[in-house]
C-alpha cells in the first residue's frame, strides 16, 4: 500500500516534473532527427542517458559513503548485494531502453504528429494501469485511466497524422517498452535499488543503442546532432526517470500509469513559449478529462463513489433483512449468531456490490448457515 496525503502529493509534482524533463528531452531529439535515419537522435540520446545514469550512480554512492562514515568497499557490496536481487528488472530496462528513444522518434518522423505518437505509446502505462487495478479488484478505478486515454485520443484529433501503418507499429512497441519501464522501476524502488538499478540498466543500454548508429552511418555525425542527443540523453534517459522512479515509489504503478498521460500537458508550455502554438478545443477538451482522470485516481475517488452506490443499496439490504426476519420460527427465537451474521452482512454488502470478489464469497459463506437453519436450503 503506497502513502497517500502528503506522500500522493509529493508524487504527483515530483512525477510531473519528471514528464517535463521527458517532453524537454522529446523536443531535443526531434530537432536532432534527420530525415534518412530518424532512430539516431534517440539512439544517441539512450547512449548519452546511459553514460550520465553511471555518473549519477557514482555519485551517490560518494555521498551515501560519506554520510555513513564507512568504506567505499562496503558501499560497493551493498550495493551489489542490492542489484543482484534485480537482475530481471534491471535486464527488462536496458532491452526496452535500446528501442524505447529510437523507436519513439522515429514513429512520429513517418506518422507526422507527435499527439498521435504520444496516443499511442502511452497506452502502455495506462494498460499497466488497468491491470493493476483489476488485479486489486478495483473495478471501478478502472474508469480512470480509461478516462486518460480517452483524453489523449481527443488530443491527439487537433494535428493532421498521415496513415503509416510502420509508424503505428513503432508506436505500438514503444508503448510495450513503456508499460516494462514503469513496472520494471516498481521492482527496483520496492528492492531499494533504483539508484543502482537505473544506472546498469542505462549502461546495459549503450551496446544496443550503438547497433541503431552502425546501421545508420555516419550523417549523424554532426556537432548539432551530437549537443541535441547530449541534452536529450540528460533530460530524457537520465533526469526523467530517476524523478519517475521516485514518483512510482510515492504513488506504485498504477496511479503513475494515469499521471504519465499528463505529458503532452507538460508540453503546451514549451510549445506556446518556444514554437508560439496556441491549443485548439480538441487540446482544452483532452487537457480538461486528462486532468479529471488524474485527480480522480491518485485522490482514490471511486471509493467515496463506492459508498455512496453502497448507500444506495441500502433499500436492498433492508430487504435481506426482511427476508431473514420472515424466515425466523413461530416462536420468535432467533440464534444470536444470526443477528451477528446481519451485521456481517451490513459491513461485506457495499463491497460485495462494488464487484469485490472477497466479500462476495464472505458474504456467502456467512449467510448460508443462517439459511440452512431458517430451512431455505437443503443440509
Amino acid at each position: 500500500m503506497r502513502v497517500g496525503g502528503d506522500g500522493a502529493l509529493r508524487g504527483v509534482a515530483v512525477g510531473l516534473l519528471g514528464l517535463l524533463f521527458c517532453v524537454a528531452g522529446d523536443a531535443f531529439s526531434a530537432l536532432g532527427a534527420e530525415d534518412q535515419f530518424p532512430f539516431a537522435p534517440g539512439a544517441l540520446g539512450a547512449v548519452f542517458g546511459g553514460l550520465f545514469l553511471a555518473g549519477y550512480a557514482v555519485v551517490k554512492i560518494g555521498l551515501s559513503v560519506r554520510s555513513r562514515g564507512g568504506s567505499a568497499a562496503e558501499e560497493i557490496q551493498r550495493v551489489r548485494a542490492s542489484a543482484g536481487s534485480v537482475r530481471w528488472p534491471i535486464g527488462c530496462l536496458a532491452v526496452s531502453g535500446v528501442f524505447y528513444l529510437p523507436l519513439l522518434v522515429g514513429a512520429t518522423q513517418r506518422i507526422g504528429s507527435f499527439a498521435t505518437v504520444i496516443a499511442i505509446a502511452f497506452c502502455g502505462p495506462l494498460g499497466v494501469a488497468v491491470w493493476g487495478t483489476l488485479r486489486k479488484a478495483r473495478y471501478v478505478a478502472v474508469l480512470w485511466p480509461v478516462l486518460a486515454g480517452v483524453g489523449l485520443w481527443v488530443m491527439s484529433l487537433q494535428e493532421e497524422s498521415r496513415i503509416d501503418w510502420l509508424g503505428y507499429a513503432f508506436a505500438a512497441v514503444a508503448a510495450v517498452c513503456f508499460a516494462v519501464n514503469v513496472s520494471a522501476v516498481e521492482k527496483l524502488e520496492d528492492r531499494g535499488a533504483e539508484t543502482i538499478g537505473l544506472a546498469l540498466a542505462g549502461l546495459l543500454t549503450i551496446p544496443g543503442a550503438a547497433c541503431w548508429l552502425v546501421v545508420g552511418g555516419l550523417d549523424w555525425f554532426q556537432p548539432r546532432v551530437l549537443m541535441l542527443a547530449m541534452l536529450t540523453g540528460l533530460c530524457t534517459a537520465c533526469v526523467a526517470p530517476v524523478l519517475e522512479a521516485r514518483s512510482i515509489g510515492y504513488l506504485g504503478k498504477e496511479k503513475f500509469g494515469v499521471l504519465s498521460s499528463g505529458e503532452p500537458i507538460m508540453s503546451l508550455p514549451i510549445g506556446l513559449l518556444l514554437l508560439g502554438e496556441t491549443p485548439g478545443w480538441f487540446v482544452a477538451t483532452g487537457v480538461l478529462i486528462i486532468v479529471v482522470a488524474i485527480v480522480a485516481n491518485t485522490t482514490d475517488l471511486d471509493v467515496p463513489l463506492l459508498r455512496w452506490l453502497g448507500r444506495r443499496d441500502l433499500g436492498r439490504l433492508r430487504g435481506s433483512r426482511r427476508i431473514a426476519k420472515a424466515a425466523v420460527p413461530a416462536d420468535g427465537s432467533v440464534h444470536t449468531a444470526d443477528s451477528q451474521s446481519l451485521e456481517v452482512v451490513a459491513a461485506l454488502w457495499p463491497l460485495a456490490q462494488g464487484g469485490n470478489t472477497k466479500a462476495a464469497a464472505l458474504l456467502t459463506g456467512v449467510l448460508t448457515p443462517v439459511a440452512e437453519r431458517a430451512g431455505l436450503t437443503k443440509r
